[in-house]
């Protein structure tokens, strides 16, 4: 190889999922040492192309954490289904869809870069705190209760939430242990009580 070549930036030769590659080695690098520990020297490394490459397709890193806690359009709705079964469901189905969303490879790892990253970087914190309060608050708020909806939600999905760190993140071992149809089954009622059920023992008028 010559001098030339060796020292080279820009596009690389290959086909163009150079991008995803990248993508792939920055959600690794932000779920094993969150924002302020990966580095665009070992992401570069990992995906095997030069740092000058993650600037072309994303700016900075910054711009590559953004784009790499992108979850596929399709996702968010799947969670936001829950509400087109019956409605003594909707805690076994908001259950499954967003801990569904961890277990399978191209949402696993955006949200586990997601909330690793959350606690170290405020971006990541309001992005984690959008997709709570926002994304599923907005879609989910009609369909419950006129009594703090936004308060049913919260409470239903940080619930899941924090499940979900258990089982992927902390690895705590009963957690992973059990299946995800076990956990479900655990924790839906504890969710469909929070969506439908009464806030407080004297709200005993609400349909569970």
């Amino acid at each position: 190889m010559s001098d030339e070549s060796a020292g080279r930036t820009g596009r690389r030769p290959g086909p163009v999922s150079t991008r995803e590659e990248i993508l792939r080695a920055a959600r690794a690098e932000f779920s094993a040492h969150g924002y302020k520990g990966a580095t665009l020297r070992a992401i570069a490394g990992s995906a095997g192309v030069d740092p000058g490459l993650i600037r072309h397709f994303f700016g900075d890193k910054e711009g590559l954490f953004t784009a790499s806690m992108e979850l596929p359009i399709d996702a968010l709705g799947v969670v936001l289904q829950t509400v087109d079964g019956p409605r003594d469901q909707w805690g076994e189905r908001l259950a499954r869809a967003y801990l569904q969303l961890w277990d399978e490879p191209p949402t696993a790892a955006p949200m586990r870069a997601a909330v690793v990253s959350a606690f170290g970087n405020e971006q990541a914190m309001a992005r984690l705190r959008e997709f709570i309060m926002s994304t599923v608050m907005e879609g989910l708020r009609p369909h419950l209760p006129d009594d703090d909806p936004q308060l049913r939600i919260a409470t239903a999905i940080t619930h899941i939430v924090g499940i979900a760190m258990g089982r992927y993140i902390l690895r705590v071992p009963p957690l992973v242990e059990h299946s995800l149809d076990d956990l479900v089954t655990l924790i839906a009622p504890s969710v469909q009580r929070y969506l439908t059920g009464p806030l407080s023992p004297t709200g005993a008028g609400q349909t569970p």
